[in-house]
């Protein structure tokens, strides 16, 4: 008995040594599988961060993208870095709404004064140690800048005997009456018979310009008179020339009816909006500081009236019903700036716009629906834009280049094309 006892002893360990041999196989089987998987669940856990990481610096260059078109839009992108040829803003440690920090961002605008800026905005965001996750974005606009001639109608441009039509740059030198520049450019969207002429001795010193399909060449298109001169090119334009329309600036206090009796004087300090806005006889209104008037409705001036706007000021007026000038009244802006004096036609203004003053004239008008009649002998410095232009009376009109980089107020810039660049 005691050697049966024994042996089923010695048979037990060697049950439970084979028992512990083969749970250490299967222990070892598990793990060979169970390896790989634990890699693989970390290789997935560290993709999925990385994917993560890499959305958040894709929103982050996306964030960029948009302050600088806010910038370029409403804000003063002139205060980044760099020059005209490019700009540049870095932002670092990013914020999200609840304070975390998301990461870096670096942006850069190619041609931000130009009507076609590039905006190029990488996001960065941490990965491991000093590891980062980039990713950039590169987005063209189209902006507005609507001031590329010296005057343009749509519909027509007639120029009266002894009208004059040149250039200059104010932003590098005085209007040269002996040196005149020869970019005074005139132009149309028509082509149908008298879209642009020319009346007795007027002379343009610049090209002119009708609408898409045209014969420039067809003398019943450009209808030359005697002795009128055209010293630039005959062209016609590969597409029709844009005109955007002006819609009513906005946050600005409704002051109800402008009136100023004969040979009362007084002074606008703030941007406001009238229903009707009338300067009598005699009377002068001064503008002070940079202001914006909207007329709903009529603005007029009556014989001898100012409106005057000293150096230092500037003035943006909308109108939207009708607009005379009547004889002898005078815009008279002291600043001798073109771009610091813009008139602004809504496009409910479809009637005449009437110039019939005898003074200078410094400034922009733009008025895509309205037909403009200037009746003076004025010298206009600046540029014309509406749809239709009878300029008589011995008209000098001096094209002002730099209106060629003034953008029409409210007409933002949007986006023409985005595309994500990828690195090699």
């Amino acid at each position: 008995m005691k050697d049966l006892s024994k042996r089923n002893s010695k048979n037990k360990h060697k049950e439970k040594g084979f028992i512990m041999i083969v749970a250490i196989i299967i222990t070892a089987f598990f793990l060979l599988l169970a390896v790989p998987f634990l890699f693989q669940v970390s290789s997935e856990r560290g993709s999925t961060e990385r994917s993560y990481q890499s959305i958040s610096a894709l929103s982050l260059a996306e964030a960029g993208v948009e302050r600088a078109i806010w910038e370029i839009n409403y804000g003063d992108i002139k205060s980044w870095s760099g020059s005209s040829s490019l700009r540049t803003k870095n932002i670092s440690s990013f914020q999200a709404s609840g304070g975390d920090i998301i990461g870096n961002i670096e942006i850069r605008v190619e041609n931000p004064d130009g009507d076609t800026p590039v905006i190029e905005s990488t996001g960065s965001v941490a990965l491991t140690g000093s590891q980062t996750v980039d990713r950039t974005v590169r987005v063209e606009l189209d902006g507005f800048l609507p001031y590329k001639f010296g005057a343009y109608g749509e519909t027509s441009v007639y120029m009266s005997g002894n009208a004059m039509v040149d250039s200059y740059d104010s932003q590098l030198n005085d209007y040269d009456s002996l040196n005149p520049g020869s970019e005074g450019n005139i132009g149309t969207n028509a082509i149908a018979n008298g879209s642009i002429e020319l009346d007795s001795n007027a002379e343009i010193n610049g090209d002119v310009i009708i609408g898409p399909g045209g014969d420039p060449n067809d003398p019943n298109v450009i209808v030359t008179l005697s002795s009128s001169v055209i010293n630039g090119q005959r062209e016609a334009s590969a597409e029709p020339i844009e005109m955007e329309p002006v819609f009513p600036p906005e946050g600005i206090t409704d002051m109800g009816t402008y009136y100023l009796g004969g040979s009362d004087t007084d002074t606008i300090s703030q941007s406001s909006e009238y229903n009707n806005f009338n300067i009598d006889s005699n009377a002068i209104v001064t503008i002070t500081g940079d202001i914006t008037l909207y007329v709903s409705n009529n603005f007029s001036m009556t014989s001898n009236s100012h409106l005057i706007i000293p150096n230092g000021s500037s003035l943006t007026l909308y109108v939207g019903g009708s607009f005379l000038q009547d004889s002898n009244t005078m815009i008279n802006n002291l600043t001798q700036d073109t771009t610091k004096c813009m008139v602004l036609a809504l496009s409910s203004l479809k009637g005449t716009m009437v110039w019939n003053s005898n003074a200078d004239f410094y400034g922009a008008v733009y008025a895509p629906g309205a037909d403009i009649i200037i009746n003076s002998n004025a010298n206009f410095f600046g540029a014309i834009m509406a749809n239709s232009i009878y300029a008589s009376s011995d008209i000098r009109l001096h094209y002002d280049k730099a209106l060629e980089r003034v953008f029409m107020p409210g007409v933002s810039f949007e986006v023409l094309s985005w595309q994500e660049i990828i690195s090699d």
